[in-house]
């Protein structure tokens, strides 16, 4: 599962593991948040890169800097 794998790197390379209010897993170390999208009975997962500066509270989805449209949950 990539969730394991994520929490798996995240904890052998000193990094942070954070966890949104839709417990989508994120590093703001890293940068990424690991975005799930249920479509019905389907779930897609993601990952969302950010640059550096949005990288602080990348895991919060009321006050980071990832545009609210984002966290909406839509099939691409």
């Amino acid at each position: 599962m990539l969730e394991d794998a994520f929490t798996e790197y995240t904890s052998t390379n000193g990094h942070d593991l954070r966890y949104s209010q839709h417990a989508d897993p994120g590093s703001e170390t890293l940068g990424v948040v690991l975005r799930a999208q249920r479509a019905g009975d389907v779930v897609l997962s993601r990952p969302v890169l950010v640059a550096p500066i949005w990288a602080e509270r990348c895991c919060d989805v009321t006050e980071g800097c990832i545009p609210t449209e984002e966290w909406r949950d839509r099939v691409w």
